[in-house]
């Protein structure tokens, strides 16, 4: 198994890199964004996928560990191969994917290229319960059983600002749903919901 390259740059093709690695060329498939951080003669490292078929064998680089461990995650779902993972991975960061599922968001799950509703219901029935080392610590943890309300709303603030969100969203969004619940988990996972909702009525899932 080939677990990450470290090359120089000989080749930029579409949606792949040739990467000479000592005198040896390696074409490693990557997305969009990674592809466009990339240029010709610099030296690049990247984390590898090795993808092994019937009909032969293939690599799919990343910039992060998070972005491979997700990917591995999506083609293990039936009707995801790896191009279309690529795929949604350069669509949406890892932490917005991550966070969708989390929060059941097939909604949103279904604007990104290549996943209809039917295929984002799937995604959020099979890796809801298998993303927890993907997802923030605070998202993951649940708050101890005698944890005060207020304690497990300002741990889920914390985390809806870690997620990316503005300090006044998240105390929004938490507000509006944090009543009556006491784990830090169900607070974010409700929060995550209510904001995708509203973000879904102004524009689509955003792009880094």
């Amino acid at each position: 198994m080939i677990a990450f390259l470290r090359g120089r740059v000989a080749f930029l093709g579409p949606g792949y890199v040739d990467l000479d690695v000592r005198d040896v060329g390696y074409r490693v498939h990557v997305c969009d964004r990674t592809q466009a951080a990339l240029n010709l003669g610099d030296t690049a490292f990247l984390y590898t996928h090795h993808h092994v078929r019937e009909d032969g064998w293939a690599l799919y680089g990343f910039e992060t560990i998070e972005e491979r461990a997700l990917f591995e995650r999506l083609v293990a779902v039936s009707g995801i191969g790896p191009k279309l993972a690529l795929q949604v991975i350069g669509a949406a960061g890892v932490g917005e994917i991550v966070a969708a599922i989390l929060a059941e968001d097939a909604e949103s799950l279904s604007r990104l290229p290549g996943i209809g509703r039917k295929l984002a219901s799937r995604l959020v029935v099979e890796l809801r319960e298998k993303l927890d080392d993907l997802a923030p610590a605070a998202l993951r943890a649940p708050a101890p059983a005698s944890s005060p309300q207020g304690s497990a709303a300002e741990d889920a603030v914390s985390a809806l600002v870690a997620l990316g969100y503005r300090p006044r969203e998240a105390e929004e969004a938490v507000s509006a749903v944090g009543r009556g619940r006491q784990s830090v988990e169900d607070t974010i996972k409700a929060a995550l919901t209510y904001l995708y909702a509203r973000d879904a009525r102004t524009e689509p899932l955003s792009q880094p």
